[in-house]
């Protein structure tokens, strides 16, 4: 699983850090940062992809790098 973070599209919301907390964190301003050793599940991660107003997150199976 590929996690990519658009910082640019990101409103802030902060559902992400919210729902995988050791996978998103938000800085001073809001924004959204990818830690990268983060140890949420697959289905918490997805999840705060899905939340994400914007869909500022995206996520791409290692395997078809397909972007779900």
């Amino acid at each position: 699983m590929v996690i990519r973070v658009d910082r640019a599209r990101c409103v802030c919301s902060e559902y992400c850090a919210r729902l995988a907390p050791t996978t998103f964190e938000t800085d001073d301003e809001g924004l959204v940062h990818l830690l990268e050793d983060g140890q949420d599940s697959e289905q918490a991660i997805r999840a705060a992809a899905a939340s994400c107003p914007v869909s500022a997150i995206t996520i791409e199976t290692a395997t078809t790098g397909q972007a779900s």
